[in-house]
C-alpha cells in the first residue's frame, strides 16, 4: 500500500512484537518463579505506535500493566499445568497521577 500524504493513515495492517521474559529469583538463582509476555503493536503501513487502553502504569505478577508511555503492554501468563498463583509473589510497581497545583 503506497500511503498517501494527505490523508490520514486508514490503519489497516499491523506489526505485533511480542517478547516473552522468564522470571528467575535472582542473578545467582536460575529457577523460574514466573513467566512476562511484553506486547507493542504498530501500524504496519505508517509505523504509528498504538496505545493500550484502560491499563494502569507498572508491572504486576498478578494482571495485565502497560509502561508509562503506554506502549508496551506487561502481562504475567503462566504454563497451563501450573498452579493459578504461580507467580504471584513476585513484587511489582505502580504508577499513580495526582493532578493538582
Amino acid at each position: 500500500m503506497t500511503a498517501d500524504p494527505d490523508k490520514p493513515c486508514p490503519h489497516e495492517n499491523f506489526d505485533a512484537y511480542v517478547e516473552v521474559n522468564r522470571l528467575t529469583k535472582g542473578d545467582d538463582d536460575p529457577s523460574i518463579v514466573g513467566y512476562s509476555a511484553d506486547i507493542k503493536v504498530n501500524c504496519h503501513d505508517c509505523g504509528e505506535p498504538f496505545r493500550w487502553t484502560g491499563l494502569p502504569a507498572g508491572l504486576s505478577p498478578a494482571r495485565p500493566m502497560c509502561s508509562v508511555d503506554e506502549a508496551t503492554m506487561s502481562a504475567p501468563l503462566r504454563p497451563a499445568s501450573a498452579d493459578p498463583d504461580f507467580g504471584l509473589g513476585l513484587p511489582g510497581y505502580a504508577v499513580n497521577f495526582r493532578g493538582g497545583n
